[in-house]
């Protein structure tokens, strides 16, 4: 398409992206040496090293430049005078040594080392300080502090309390519940128990989870600590994009190359090819385990589709509203399906899987650029995605509400796809060429679990905690249907 750029390598970027500092090729076809960086509009900030960023993004806390010159002190810094602990400072800024305040003479230029209420016990008595928890006297003043697990407000006297769940959800394993002043931890207790911490969730089955990954002309799959790494099916062309079916032990995937998708056993027999295709756009695909479906994205065509496992029934879900999809992820104990765009209004979709109630929860507007991987957290109700452009993981609720970073930066350049297990976030980097891993909530612990000769693709955990069994409204009388059931949003 005319508005996007092709890589040396073949992958097609937005042609904004090229000679933007940014190797987004892979390869860094979009950024040879006699690069003329554009010069940045009236609504971006230019960086040191002539990157542009959205001026929104300036002294935000977050380094978008990549050199930290649109986070300088400097710039940054809102100018307020500190004195020393001897001192004290008064209204106008000016420091005075703390024995000349309340010593009946002005010692500030504005006389606030002097006020009426010199050496007045303000927090003898509530009616004057008003504070909801505790009171501080000082030589001159008062002021308010809360208890452990509130925060003042901005009153100065009321205090609220802080959810621990919404600002620091990295403090349970899966379930945070909020109360005042505090917060307690639950897990899922069918399937886990709570550890001795009160916050970690220890998972009960001693079935052992598997990696299953693509990296272009194999599918294949490694222990959760990388030492274990086999071959499931070799002499495929390009293989984009996998899914699994635990019910019946098989593997989902879309082959680019021979524009179709198929599916096999997990120890490589029993090949069908469910879904020949005549257009090259397929990118994400996933199994709704429950309601027995196949979904897929084609950006060729911008369109998504449904269909029964063995690709009959096929309809177009989603006929209009996306121009560049690439990921796609399926929750059918709420009815839902996530999915990214990352077009020139790149989004985060949500809609049923009936195809009902489509909206976009995360917009280019909130620093969004190339949503390229995406995984639900069923444990923790929360929806992990990363953005290959900047290069980030993220999570939020599922409405797209409380975000919070994971990783940022030089280490997570190229996110393709990802999953996540237990405490775990595991993913694919096209630009580090490897499999990572790291804790979900907090980014610790990162490790490479195997480097790949070519650039790996999608990536899932293989076990039962990743397809849960929710009640199935398909599952009697395919719901009263002629052909497809589809399940609609809770």
């Amino acid at each position: 398409p005319e508005k996007q750029y092709q890589c040396k390598n073949q992958r097609c970027i937005n042609k904004d992206w090229v000679c933007d500092h940014d190797n987004d090729c892979g390869d860094g076809s979009d950024e040879p040496r006699n690069c003329t960086f554009r010069n940045c509009s009236s609504e971006e900030f230019t960086c040191r090293n002539a990157k542009c960023i959205r001026k929104s993004y300036h002294c935000d806390g977050e380094d978008d430049c990549g050199d930290g010159s649109d986070e300088l002190e400097k710039d940054c810094k809102k100018e307020e005078t500190t004195c020393s602990g001897a001192q004290f400072r008064c209204k106008s800024g000016q420091c005075i040594p703390y024995e000349r305040v309340c010593n009946k003479q002005q010692d500030c230029s504005d006389g606030s080392d002097e006020p009426a209420h010199c050496n007045v016990d303000e927090c003898a008595k509530v009616e004057l300080n008003q504070c909801e928890h505790k009171c501080v006297n000082t030589l001159t003043s008062f002021y308010c502090e809360c208890n452990e697990g509130y925060e003042l407000l901005k009153d100065g006297k009321a205090c609220a309390d802080i959810n621990e769940c919404q600002v620091k959800p990295s403090v349970c394993s899966q379930y945070c519940v909020n109360s005042p002043g505090s917060y307690f931890c639950k897990c899922n207790q069918t399937y886990y128990d709570r550890e001795f911490d009160g916050r970690t969730c220890k998972r009960k089955d001693d079935i052992v989870p598997w990696l299953i990954f693509s990296n272009r002309y194999y599918l294949r799959n490694t222990s959760l600590d990388g030492s274990l790494y086999n071959l499931v099916k070799m002499n495929l062309r390009n293989v984009v994009a996998i899914d699994f079916d635990i019910r019946e032990g098989r593997i989902y995937f879309a082959d680019v190359g021979n524009k179709t998708i198929q599916r096999i056993y997990t120890n490589g027999s029993g090949e069908q090819v469910l879904v020949r295709h005549d257009v090259h756009g397929l990118e994400g695909l996933a199994v709704d385990w429950i309601g027995r479906k196949m979904y897929w994205l084609d950006r060729t065509s911008k369109q998504m589709y449904v269909s029964e496992l063995d690709g009959t029934s096929r309809k177009t879900i989603l006929p209009k509203g996306i121009s560049d999809p690439r990921a796609v992820a399926v929750h059918p104990g709420i009815g839902y399906l996530f999915f990214t765009d990352w077009g020139h209004h790149a989004f985060i979709g949500r809609m049923g899987l009936d195809g009902t109630n489509f909206t976009r929860i995360v917009l280019y507007e909130n620093k969004l650029v190339w949503p390229n991987a995406l995984t639900i957290d069923y444990f923790s109700d929360k929806l992990f995605w990363a953005d290959a452009h900047l290069d980030y993981i993220e999570f939020s609720d599922l409405d797209g509400k409380n975000r919070h970073t994971v990783l940022q930066g030089r280490t997570v350049p190229h996110v393709f796809a990802l999953t996540v297990f237990d405490d775990w976030l595991f993913w694919t980097d096209w630009n580090m060429k490897g499999v990572y891993r790291a804790h979900k909530f907090t980014g610790e612990k990162l490790q490479v679990l195997r480097n790949t000769s070519h650039r790996p693709y999608d990536i899932h955990v293989y076990h039962p905690l990743r397809q849960l069994p929710y009640p199935n409204p398909c599952g009697k009388n395919n719901g009263g249907c002629s052909h497809l059931c589809l399940i609609s949003p809770v």
